[in-house]
């Protein structure tokens, strides 16, 4: 995998996507059970009490200040983070597709950065379904007995909800589309925002006259918030270059819905005088 810049930014989506507590959290915990049966055994009250208290206190104060400041601030951090690594996406996206700047430009190329799609923890239209609070309780004793056990993390989707309706997600895709004079090419990327790797990258190349339509719409998505244990609703706008042979040309955005809609007007124009010109 493909290792993009790493920086301070970087170090807090870790935080806020792969939430792990730091071991002493779990030790502390333990150590107020271990006092609690020491003192039952031994009748030992004052002290084994005063030690609970200072291990307890200790224990919420730490799971407290992790918590809130695993979110603190992460929704502006992201996009930021998404921006710089838009401008790193878009040089690899012209070495990797091997053309040049005057090559395309006819229009502005597309540039847009949604979520990865994933159909394990994406439901488009589906019913929001609540969660058992058994299941709940079970997977959070179950993460507290074997908190010693650290595993090797990989990427994974993670939908973070940070209030007011705003959702971010580990995995991001980046989307760049240049239109030439013979056919529009794309650059597709897959990476994980937190630890700024590249999972997948792919081109794709369509001749103008394959092209049968430019779709661009929304779409209500429902994804699994991790930090809020429920289902959140998300709009992501979308433009799509459908072809017969469905080797489409898709790009998504979360945010600023503007940008596709914006630019959807020149590449209908565009791809419709191509088509006649090749008639």
């Amino acid at each position: 995998m493909l290792e993009m810049r790493q920086d301070s930014v970087r170090t807090v989506l870790v935080k806020a996507f792969y939430r792990e507590e730091p071991r002493f959290v779990g030790w502390l915990f333990l150590g107020f059970i271990f006092i609690g049966i020491l003192s039952y055994m031994f009748k030992s009250d004052t002290l084994a009490m005063a030690l609970e208290f200072v291990l307890f206190l200790a224990w919420i104060v730490a799971k407290l200040v992790y918590y809130f400041s695993a979110f603190f601030g992460v929704y502006d951090q992201y996009h930021s983070c998404v921006q710089k690594d838009a401008e790193f996406l878009k040089d690899r996206a012209i070495n990797v597709m091997g053309l040049i700047e005057e090559e395309f430009s006819l229009i502005d190329p597309i540039i847009a950065s949604g979520y990865a799609s994933d159909s394990s923890c994406i439901h488009i239209g589906e019913k929001i379904e609540k969660v058992s609070f058994i299941r709940v309780i079970w997977l959070w004793i179950l993460k507290k007995i074997c908190f010693w056990r650290k595993p090797e993390r990989i990427s994974e989707h993670v939908f973070l909800d940070c209030g007011d309706g705003k959702i971010i997600c580990s995995l991001v895709t980046f989307t760049y589309i240049a239109f030439t004079e013979q056919q529009a090419v794309a650059y597709k990327c897959y990476y994980d925002i937190a630890y700024g790797k590249i999972l997948e990258e792919y081109t794709v190349e369509v001749a103008y006259r394959d092209i049968d339509a430019v779709k661009y719409g929304d779409e209500l998505l429902h994804v699994w918030s991790v930090n809020k244990q429920n289902w959140s609703r998300v709009k992501i706008s979308w433009l799509s270059l459908n072809v017969a042979s469905n080797n489409r040309i898709a790009a998504s955005i979360s945010g600023n819905s503007e940008i596709l809609s914006n630019q959807v007007p020149a590449v209908q124009a565009l791809i419709r005088s191509k088509k006649e010109e090749l008639a």
